[in-house]
């Protein structure tokens, strides 16, 4: 009876020590499983970890996995692309940082272009902040603009150039058709011709009026001499001529102008009265009646004069003592 149950008891220890050794083998291998899986990421499983968020409208071909460097040299990867919002879009990156490395709070992470290939990489770029950022701070971050960012928008443009160049050759090469006698290749020898001939004719105007031509440059040299001899006296004619139109525009020509404005008024005035035969002379120029009158007054007093001295007896006596005395 006891060797049975000695018999189960050593069954059952060894059946215990089986299962242990299979749970021992399978939490190994789950625990190898998840180290690789952190390698194969590019995590650091052991090391310092350091978890940093950026929140970005356009992450502009972002992915996990991407590399997170600091002057070049790699501290972290992106581990998580999570959309926050729609409306406004925005979407948060998880960043693991796995380098012992303290950042300042005010830096910011730039999202650029690794490579014209397409290739993202994750910036930090160092503040001036005596603090430095913590696990689960959220720093500032932008996207880069790509090298090739707006080709697009070129793209009409680039293809009216390129219209306009091939409208550009088809014109030329009609132009220089070879087996045309009136093409564009015979036109412009013609035209080199009677170029290369009115260049001739210019140099024998030139040799032939050569002497003519130095003592027009001669005289123009002594221009240039005596311009700059009476430089000086120029330079003061011109400061007189400021000083004249800063005393002119100093003085008081608005008034003078109302002044002769009003003169002119009052002309216009004494000629308008004039015209309407108001005043003396008015009546004198618009009345014939008052013409007649005086003239006829004139030659009264005329008359008046010529008998005073045909008959002085009439209109003078003289007496002495008493006596009258006729002249």
């Amino acid at each position: 009876m006891s060797e049975n149950k000695d018999k189960n008891q050593t069954q059952y220890s060894a059946k215990n020590v089986k299962s242990m050794k299979v749970a021992i083998f399978c939490i190994a291998a789950l625990v190898i499983f998840y180290l690789g899986t952190s390698f194969l990421k590019g995590m650091n499983v052991f090391g310092h970890k350091t978890y940093l968020y950026a929140v970005l409208e356009n992450i502009g071909g972002l992915h996990e996995s991407t590399t997170v460097t600091i002057n070049g040299y790699p501290i972290g990867k992106v581990t998580k692309l999570e959309m926050l919002s729609t409306n406004p879009v925005r979407i948060c990156a998880k960043i693991l940082i796995t380098e012992d490395v303290n950042i300042p709070k005010d830096s910011r992470f730039e999202v650029a272009q690794k490579d014209v290939l397409g290739g993202m990489i994750v910036n930090v770029i160092p503040g001036t902040s005596k603090e430095f950022a913590h696990s689960g701070d959220t720093l500032a971050s932008r996207l880069v603009p790509g090298m090739l960012d707006g080709i697009g928008d070129l793209t009409g443009q680039l293809a009216s150039v390129v219209a306009s160049v091939d409208t550009i050759g088809l014109a030329l090469k009609s132009a220089f058709q070879p087996n045309d006698p009136n093409n564009g290749a015979a036109t412009l020898k013609n035209t080199l011709a009677n170029l290369e001939t009115s260049t001739q004719h210019l140099n024998q105007i030139l040799a032939s009026n050569e002497p003519k031509v130095g003592e027009m440059i001669t005289k123009l040299n002594r221009f240039s001499t005596t311009l700059d001899n009476v430089s000086p006296q120029l330079n003061t004619i011109i400061d007189n001529l400021d000083h004249i139109s800063d005393s002119v525009a100093q003085s008081n020509i608005k008034a003078l102008f109302t002044d002769a404005q009003q003169a002119v008024a009052n002309i216009n005035d004494v000629t308008a009265k004039l015209d309407r035969g108001e005043g003396s002379v008015g009546q004198l120029l618009k009345n014939d009646t008052l013409y007649d009158n005086i003239n006829k007054a004139a030659a009264s007093l005329d008359r008046l004069l010529e008998d005073v001295k045909a008959n002085p007896n009439r209109y003078i006596n003289i007496t002495v003592f008493g006596k009258k005395i006729k002249q």
